[in-house]
């Protein structure tokens, strides 16, 4: 008995996998991956600073910009939180590439921003790090009609840090759920 049970199983299994194949064959453009995209619309700017005996400067997700230490922010209109254009996009698993807009209905991403200490502004030989990157949306709901991310971060002066116009990057991952 436990053979025959066994052979049912291995052919129900093989008649599944037929039946998929088949309405595979029968639907080709039938399958579609959703994916999210992203683009940088704003960069991250934390402005002009006199850095003093040193500190922090917190630019948060909304724009706010603060300071710890002896750091004297100064007036700075392109200061900024960093933020990033999300839209929904297709791949069309029967023709492997990219559509338009995918369905009405939200898709939701995992936001994973950078360690301590992975991000670095340099000018010249001299560095900053950028550390405590936040954003207000953690997960992340992208619409038909898109979706707007904000991210800040906290920026470490060092006493007496040189002049200069530092400069560096940043990834965002945004994994699809």
């Amino acid at each position: 008995m436990p053979v025959r049970s066994k052979r049912f199983i291995l052919l129900a299994s093989t008649a599944v996998q037929a039946l998929l194949a088949f309405a595979l064959v029968l639907f080709p453009y039938a399958a579609f991956a959703q994916q999210v995209a992203l683009s940088n619309t704003r960069s991250l700017d934390f402005g002009r600073f006199v850095a003093a005996s040193g500190g922090t400067i917190m630019l948060s997700p909304s724009g706010l910009r603060s300071r710890t230490g002896g750091v004297i922010l100064l007036n700075s209109p392109h200061a900024s939180q960093a933020t990033f254009s999300a839209s929904q996009t297709t791949l069309d698993a029967g023709r492997g590439r990219f559509g338009a807009a995918a369905t009405a209905t939200a898709t939701s991403a995992i936001v994973s921003l950078p360690a301590n200490g992975a991000t670095r502004l340099s000018s010249g030989t001299n560095s900053m790090a950028v550390d405590d990157f936040v954003t207000s949306d953690a997960l992340l709901s992208v619409g038909s009609g898109g979706a707007t991310l904000a991210v800040g971060a906290t920026l470490v002066v060092a006493p007496n840090q040189p002049p200069g116009h530092y400069s560096g990057t940043f990834s965002v991952i945004v994994n699809h759920q």
